[in-house]
């Protein structure tokens, strides 16, 4: 299989990415919160016969180097993150988006932002607004950061939304935070904090505009996600096919490889 490996200086940051394959059609993957491009593993293994995949670390999390400023990163620092990745790493004028939890976001309004750019989206654990329990998890998370016991955060959120993931996975997860600088610490500080002053998506992101093709998958058993805010706002984007998937929580493809399977049927499409 073939690598290519690089980064890009995008304004203010240095953001390394990797493209497996060598197909002509690419998908793009947009991590969530704290989630390195690691977390693409089964995924690349599922569709590297059809597709080249490039996965990249947005900036504050895994290899990605803020060079200057804030270590809090802007909404629309990280959608223009997101569109330079997609004209350095992809030919033609439209690619597949493919993103999971926070990541959907960005993706989303990537979308609506520049609809020729996207020809179809994958939006896994996809939220349109914060729910009574997700603000419950930043609030005791923040609390824990306060406090000096960020390496209890990983626990919390495993302990909260992360029940169905395997005990391999936990501890990588675990481990990523034990890992963190303070700098990492406070990018994500400031994440939550946007998450959670944040009402509804149509206040940074026009679902209308969306023209992609979309396909939002939502587990059964998803702790931080209401699902019927989800089938609301995937009524706003013009062609779009939801999907509660039996039996799966937040995490989707981490939690059971086989979910990838439903992507494969919308791509086939």
């Amino acid at each position: 299989m073939k690598i290519v490996k690089g980064e890009l200086a995008i304004g203010r940051f240095l953001v390394p990415y990797r493209i497996y394959g060598e197909s002509q059609k690419h998908i793009v993957c947009i991590s969530g919160a704290k989630q390195t491009m690691a977390a693409w593993r089964s995924f690349v293994s599922h569709f590297i016969t059809d597709y080249s995949i490039v996965v990249f670390d947005l900036p504050g999390q895994g290899r990605a180097t803020i060079l200057s400023g804030d270590p809090g990163i802007t909404f629309d620092e990280q959608i223009e993150v997101l569109h330079s990745v997609i004209e350095e790493t992809t030919p033609g004028n439209s690619t597949i988006l493919a993103a999971a939890s926070w990541g959907t976001i960005i993706a989303a309004a990537l979308a609506a932002r520049y609809p020729d750019l996207v020809d179809k989206m994958i939006l896994g654990s996809f939220g349109a607004k914060p729910s009574k329990a997700v603000i419950a998890v930043i609030r005791e998370g923040q609390g824990l950061f306060d406090g000096d016991q960020s390496d209890e955060i990983a626990p919390l959120m495993i302990r909260k939304f992360g029940q169905q993931i395997p005990d391999s996975h936990k501890k990588q997860m675990i481990l990523q935070f034990k890992g963190m600088s303070r700098d990492d610490l406070l990018s994500f500080y400031e994440h939550c904090k946007f998450v959670e002053q944040a009402t509804d998506i149509e206040e940074f992101v026009t679902l209308g505009n969306i023209t992609a093709s979309t396909f939002i998958a939502i587990g059964e058993f998803d702790a931080i996600i209401d699902i019927s805010d989800i089938e609301e706002a995937s009524t706003r984007i013009k062609h779009c096919e939801f999907k509660m998937i039996p039996g799966a929580g937040h995490f989707l493809h981490w939690e059971d490889p086989s979910i990838l399977n439903y992507y494969s049927k919308f791509l086939a499409k």
